[in-house]
């Protein structure tokens, strides 16, 4: 598999692992009151650091050759620039949403697990657009040299969650999905 596919795909896998974490903190809100704060404010400083930064242009990067290599199957994959778009909406609502709720705002818990879920399902929903039709099409479309020219370019762009260069930041949400993997038996996707 080209290295950049392999890297997405870890990415999608560690974005699942924190939208599982989210999901929880959810319950601990909807029930207490009272989630993992210092935890909730980490992914989403994570989440409105990296997607859009550094995954979403690989994407990008990777469309944008299919679109040379093979029109028709990129036409299959849709408007990814909107749906990133829409990401970006949806995770600056649930942004503003995570704020009241660490500032001690007045927000009810049903809007704000509302406004949650919509974010989480919209993302879970995106990624497995892009496993199910653009991973695919990429795979089956681009060639050998394709793969070596993008793997080169985007190897500059690791995720913050496996870098040993980014300590100190994110090493709660490390810590996190290490206990995960050692709950589960996985393994962390290396990026």
């Amino acid at each position: 598999m080209p290295a950049t596919m392999d890297m997405l795909r870890s990415e999608h896998r560690n974005i699942s692992r924190l939208l599982d974490m989210l999901d929880r903190q959810f319950v601990l809100f909807e029930k207490t009151g009272e989630p993992d704060y210092e935890l909730l404010a980490e992914i989403v400083d994570y989440l409105r650091s990296f997607p859009d930064l550094y995954h979403h242009p690989k994407e990008d990067l990777v469309l944008e050759r299919l679109k040379a290599r093979n029109p028709k199957k990129a036409a299959e994959v849709g408007d990814l620039d909107k749906e990133h778009e829409e990401v970006g909406e949806r995770l600056n609502t649930f942004t503003r949403a995570v704020a009241k709720v660490l500032l001690g705002t007045h927000v009810s818990r049903d809007a704000f697990l509302l406004v949650a879920r919509e974010f989480v399902d919209g993302e879970r929903k995106h990624m497995a657009s892009e496993e199910r039709v653009f991973f695919p099409a990429a795979m089956q479309s681009l060639t050998d040299d394709d793969w070596r020219e993008i793997d080169q370019r985007v190897g500059k762009f690791s995720d913050p969650l496996r870098s040993t260069r980014a300590i100190g930041r994110f090493e709660l949400l490390r810590r996190e999905l290490a206990s995960m993997q050692r709950v589960s038996g996985g393994s962390l996707g290396a990026a």
